[in-house]
């Protein structure tokens, strides 16, 4: 049985595709790769961090995260401070080149 976070990936990598295929249909896709760390799943798009999802609930950054929330890389190792909606309660905002800015 497939979990939320591998439903969520796979609707995720399948919107990313459809992108992909309309505009640069000249170079196959790639999907996302997923690395578990201690506290978040790493996103990775080819060599680039796509994004994190938190895997825990606390304080990060002095911001507070819960489980599923969606996070921009701030670096290779390290989620932006805020949540970009949370993949469990479909509040997500994503674009092909990762989440959203905050506006």
């Amino acid at each position: 049985m497939k979990s939320k976070f591998e439903i969520w990936l796979e609707k995720v990598n399948e919107q990313r595709k459809q992108y992909w295929d309309a505009r640069f249909s000249y170079k196959e896709y790639t999907p996302l790769t997923v690395s578990k760390g201690k506290k978040y799943i790493k996103l990775m798009d080819d060599s680039t961090v796509w994004g994190f999802v938190s895997m825990w609930e606390g304080i990060s950054k002095g911001s507070y995260v819960k489980k599923g929330d969606l996070l921009k890389p701030a670096s290779w190792n390290t989620p932006a401070k805020h949540s970009r909606g949370n993949i469990f309660e479909g509040t997500d905002t994503w674009e092909f080149n990762g989440p959203k800015y905050l506006k």
